[in-house]
């Protein structure tokens, strides 16, 4: 029996490598994924996302493009009461502010570690708050976005920012490839998988009539929820058209493995952006 082909194995993919002198090939990819391992290390613990980066090399330096998606878990409009100080939270550092150090101390590594003359890192940043999502669909995911859930659905402001900017195609696979990675691996407790999951079917369902994609598919195969000697289950789920089989449709897919408290979990997101009547080239 034939093995089967990987869905887009056989897509036609863009090259990075121009035949650089100092660096042959495999090494050009090691130093590529590096700087990208070093951009992404920088996010870990915020609310920001890398969106896409794009790395160049010209004469003695290194220009690195990157996008970064800030997403807000409150709203621009905070009411302060007369005892706001003695009420205040404290604040974890998600700001701005501590994701530009980071990449401060990175664009310096980045130097030792290719050793080159000069790195260059412009950053376009993208802020998003809730307000920006549409109306009905706010509606729809209120419960998770009460007040006194805030703790057990603290990813319900800003998860639905993020599904929104993908599906009007203003973010990447990438940016929601994380987010569903962090999330799936921090819900330790009983049944609090099962509720992220009926989060995400349930924003999407809510967006679904303002998308701009042709078609979503996401895929959690692994052991991450209480199941009897440890067997894995499968989750799936799919908005529009995802043909795999034609080679003409523009399709973006991201793959993560990641591990959780019973054990590792596979993650496949497919995106489809161009319509099955036009054909590119």
């Amino acid at each position: 029996m034939a093995q089967k082909a990987h869905p887009t194995a056989l897509r036609p993919k863009n090259t990075f490598y121009q035949g650089y002198t100092h660096w042959n090939e495999p090494r050009f990819y090691y130093i590529l994924s590096t700087i990208h391992n070093f951009i992404q290390s920088c996010c870990l613990g915020t609310t920001h996302y890398l969106d896409d980066i794009q790395i160049n090399r010209h004469i003695g330096s290194i220009i690195i493009a990157i996008n970064l998606i800030h997403l807000h878990t409150k709203s621009k409009r905070r009411i302060k009461s007369r005892r706001y100080k003695e009420n205040k939270l404290k604040i974890k550092k998600q700001s701005w502010t501590l994701v530009a150090c980071r990449l401060q101390a990175a664009t310096k590594l980045i130097q030792m570690f290719t050793g080159t003359k000069k790195v260059i890192l412009k950053v376009n940043r993208l802020k998003t708050y809730t307000r920006a999502v549409p109306k009905p669909a706010r509606r729809q995911i209120a419960y998770y976005a009460k007040s006194f859930h805030n703790l057990k659905y603290d990813y319900a402001r800003y998860g639905i920012q993020l599904m929104s900017l993908l599906l009007k195609k203003k973010a990447n696979t990438t940016s929601l490839c994380r987010f569903i990675e962090q999330n799936v691996c921090s819900r330790q407790k009983r049944k609090r998988h099962y509720e992220f999951l009926r989060y995400l079917k349930q924003g999407f369902d809510s967006l679904q009539k303002y998308k701009k994609l042709n078609g979503l598919k996401i895929q959690i195969k692994g052991r991450f929820t209480h199941k009897a000697k440890g067997r894995s289950r499968t989750w799936k789920y799919q908005i529009g058209q995802m043909p795999l089989s034609r080679l003409n449709a523009t399709i973006k897919a991201e793959y993560k493995q990641t591990q959780t408290g019973y054990g590792s979990v596979g993650l496949k997101i497919w995106t489809c952006k161009n319509p099955l009547n036009v054909v590119t080239t």
